[in-house]
């Protein structure tokens, strides 16, 4: 193992007294670059898509539709015009797609108002179904429906389809909080899937497309994540296994693998989401095979695309080529099937592909224009042409949605996100059949990348620059486990990335890792990147500014919104809303228990806190009838070292205490009745005996060998208990025990979370925030639960299908991944040690040696918490 520099040494007592406040002959010298950075995340707005928002009433019901056209430059909203035979001024097309935009921002954002937008668009949705699962789609200025139009009349078609994709994927983000809101939609769309089951029975494309029929599968795919059962899985599975035969031509032979609805029939850009359909099918059905049916199009006919620097309009199946116009309906599907190949093969290439494809979105299109504008959220309707080039400066509903669409999926995946803003380099080509066998794209950086056709797909490498490689050095943990994994990553890393190499070092060897991290800093001896940094020494690193802020990189701000919801990060939010580590891994803390030992004594898993002491009474004995104890329920270690109050008060606490940790807005907020009962039940169990009153011997664990039959810890103890191979050893877990009466919604916890800091004397942190957002990918999220038996911070962890295989590798770690959200980790107080110090002193005095009441050493604790901010 590594030591630390001599200098850590001499700097570390001073550091860790002034709380770096960084004593003489050690200051820091920052690092001028360490505050640079590249081209700054995606900015996606909701205003224009609201501005096109219309209040209308639909058969006696109040809704929410969205106008059809805006016509520059004024951008009023108006209906459609003669040439489309005034068909109305809003659709269930775009009302629908329009709220799976407002369902995804909510889920991302938690915006309110995308809620409430959402809702009232799925209303306009239900409103305009039949009774029998066909719907209606234009509507007049008045809220009549249009009846007559063949693009309205009542069918199972484009806009039935749309319709099933936005109520699932409102069961999806809304059914577990929202049920009530959704009581009106669910006859609706069970009445839509049974009138859509009636075509898949008997063998027919919903609407006579693959368009539809892909849209109506999303649609299905999220109500099976959300609320799985074997009829509507075997319904999704019959409608995939529709799509996969529609494919016609290979690599080599036109029109090159695209999936159409008829074998003389033209492939159009335009809805083209059976890719989509296919690979999400892959990932939520779990079969493999539906995205190899997606890649044959992506790979033989997307791919070409690429080489030839552009997204056709049409195509004839003889490979004859219609460019324009092109439109967002048209480029949009593409971005998105790309990106759910690389989220079903876990192949980083096509969120690479994506990416580049998306830069038509933000000027990297034939008009040379930015289609999509983040301040108004506005996008034109398309680009006409060849000669000369015409840009459609009107801002309808169906381009704005399906640009938002698009970029909502770009914003959430750091590799897209990275090449958005890369252009072809060289004319484009002028059909399909002669594309060259590489393209070359280029950022306004300077940054090159290579696209070229290897075998049957496409392959991607960067242009090295002619500087020396950059290189990271990265901290993790010393323990074997994660050194382990680190190295491993950090190989695919290297391999993948010839101009950014990283280099593992283990954290150095110190008391704890908090000590030397601070030490490293007062020492200028940081890495560029460290995996163990946890919040109670987060703060610390932010008050020195030792830490990048990373929701405001675009690799790491794409990756936290792929991974969290707002309501996981509000905690984690410095003063100035940033967030200044990403969080890594969760800990959740349960309560593990000897499922023998507890039979053998008649006792039922605790759930409160009356119980679990009653579970201590009954627990306690004398096993070898020598006269002493030497069996027990549980331990709480006599330590009074601050952390050791993770395994005893402070998940007892959270347990009760609604959400609440120690502090809020600077104001301590322990001294309360949560806090009175976890300590309470503590001083209880010494005070009978029924708690040891002992430290066991170091390298020996009592719940491993019998000696006590609970204990509470996270599922990094599932992997420890894996290796110690203790032969007919049970166990399970269950929420640490509540205080009697305390609401379901009130529990919480112990979250003892890990996150990743990049730290402010890195040269390169645009580099090391691509290198974190690897770190924390859905493939390295899999690692680290197949090798650890660690959990990562990730939203619905527990119903992600692409995690189900992982968690089934551990016993109960399944049971743990359903608590990440229901968390409460340290505060982000630069003082929390202190605080916890505090706490531990009322521990000792009134629990262990009972001779102080609990109410009072808790008021006591408090006061001392107080006087410790006050004197900031």
């Amino acid at each position: 193992m590594t030591s630390r520099p001599p200098i850590v040494a001499r700097c570390l007592q001073g550091a860790l007294a002034a709380s770096l406040l960084v004593p003489a002959g050690c200051a820091r010298t920052p690092v001028a670059e360490s505050t640079a950075q590249g081209t700054p995340p995606l900015v996606l707005s909701l205003e224009h898509l609201r501005h096109l928002g219309l209040d209308v009433t639909v058969r006696g019901a109040p809704v929410r539709a969205v106008a059809l056209y805006a016509e520059a430059p004024g951008y009023a909203p108006s209906g459609s015009p003669a040439r489309d035979g005034y068909e109305g001024i809003a659709s269930v097309d775009d009302a629908a797609r329009a709220a799976v935009v407002h369902l995804r921002a909510f889920e991302s954002t938690g915006s309110a108002p995308a809620r409430t937008e959402a809702l009232g668009l799925l209303a306009f949705v239900v409103a305009m179904e039949q009774g029998d699962g066909e719907f209606l789609n234009f509507i007049d200025v008045s809220g009549a429906p249009n009846r007559s139009a063949p693009s309205s009349r009542k069918s199972m078609s484009f806009w039935a389809a749309r319709g099933i994709w936005a109520m699932g994927e409102a069961v999806r983000v809304l059914g577990a909080s929202d049920s009530l809101a959704l009581r009106t939609m669910r006859p609706v769309l069970q009445r839509a899937v049974t009138r859509a089951e009636r075509d898949v029975r008997d063998g027919r494309l919903i609407g006579g497309s693959a368009t539809a029929t892909s849209e109506a599968l999303l649609g299905l795919l999220a109500m099976q994540r959300a609320e799985p059962t074997p009829a509507l899985a075997a319904l999704a599975t019959r409608m995939a296994e529709q799509l996969v035969p529609l494919t016609t031509g290979n690599a080599d032979r036109a029109p090159w693998g695209a999936r159409v609805d008829r074998s003389d029939a033209d492939w159009h850009a335009w809805g083209g989401r059976s890719v989509e359909a296919l690979a999400t099918a892959a990932v939520v059905l779990g079969r493999r095979d539906f995205a190899t049916a997606a890649q044959r199009e992506a790979d033989a006919l997307w791919t070409r695309f690429l080489l030839a620097g552009r997204v056709p309009a049409a195509i004839t199946p003889a490979g004859t080529v219609t460019w324009y116009p092109q439109i967002a309906y048209g480029v949009g599907p593409v971005v998105e099937g790309f990106l759910a190949l690389a989220d079903a093969t876990g192949e980083r290439r096509y969120a690479v592909f994506a990416g580049l494809t998306a830069g038509w979105f933000v000027g990297a299109n034939a008009a040379r224009v930015r289609m999509y504008d983040e301040r108004t959220g506005r996008s034109f309707d398309g680009i006409d042409g060849p000669e000369p080039v015409k840009l459609n400066r009107n801002a309808g509903a169906e381009s704005t949605i399906e640009s938002l669409l698009a970029l909502q999926r770009v914003a959430g995946s750091p590799e897209a996100s990275e090449y958005l803003h890369h252009r072809s380099v060289g004319a484009p080509s002028v059909s399909l059949d002669t594309v060259p066998a590489r393209r070359e794209y280029a950022s306004a950086t300077g940054a090159r990348i290579v696209v070229s056709r290897k075998g049957a797909g496409l392959e991607y490498e960067r242009v090295a620059p002619a500087p020396p490689p950059i290189t990271l050095t990265y901290w993790p943990a010393a323990n074997p486990v994660e050194v382990r994994l680190a190295t491993r990553l950090v190989d695919q890393w290297n391999a993948e990335h010839a101009g950014v190499q990283v280099k593992v070092q283990p954290l150095p060897a110190g008391r704890s890792s908090e000590e030397v991290l601070l030490a490293a800093i007062v020492a200028k001896a940081t890495p560029d990147v460290s995996s163990n940094v946890s919040s109670a020494l987060l703060a610390r690193l932010v008050r020195a500014g030792s830490v990048v802020r990373l929701d405001d990189r675009t690799a790491t701000a794409a990756r936290l919104a792929e991974r969290t919801t707002p309501a996981m990060l509000a905690s984690l939010r410095l003063p100035d809303g940033g967030i200044y580590a990403f969080p890594w891994k969760t800990n959740p803390q349960m309560l593990m228990y000897n499922v023998d030992l507890l039979k053998a004594a008649g006792v039922v898993p605790p759930r409160t806190q009356p119980e679990l002491l009653e579970a201590f009474r009954r627990l306690t004995r004398d096993s070898d009838g020598d006269g002493r104890l030497d069996r027990w329920a549980m331990w709480a270690p006599l330590k009074t070292t601050w952390f050791e109050r993770f395994y005893d008060f402070y998940p007892l606490y959270l347990a009760s205490s609604g959400g609440r940790t120690l502090v809020r807005d600077g104001k301590v907020i322990f001294d309360n009745a949560a806090a009175v009962a976890a300590l309470d039940l503590l001083r209880r169990g010494f005070n009978e005996g029924v708690l040891p009153r002992t430290n066991f011997a170091l390298g020996r664990d009592p719940f491993a060998d019998g000696t006590v039959a609970m204990k509470i810890i996270g599922p990094w103890f599932v992997r420890e208990l894996h290796d110690l191979g203790i032969p007919g050893l049970r166990y399970d877990v269950v929420p640490v025990p509540a205080a009697e009466g305390t609401a379901p919604g009130d529990r919480y916890a112990f979250a003892d979370l890990r996150s990743i800091a990049i730290f402010s004397t890195t040269r390169h942190p645009d580099a090391a925030a691509r290198f974190v957002a690897f770190l924390t990918s859905p493939a390295a999220d899999r690692l680290l639960i197949e090798e650890a038996s660690q959990l990562p911070y990730r939203r619905a962890l527990a119903s992600d299908p692409r995690f189900a295989a992982s968690l089934r590798r551990w016993p109960t770690l399944a049971t743990y991944a359903n608590h990440v959200e229901r968390t409460r980790d340290l505060d982000l107080d630069p003082d929390v040690v202190e605080i916890f110090d505090s706490i531990s002193e009322a521990y000792e005095a009134s629990a262990i040696y009972g001779i102080v009441p609990v109410r009072e050493a808790l008021t006591k604790a408090a006061a001392e918490a107080t006087r410790i901010l006050d004197a900031r």
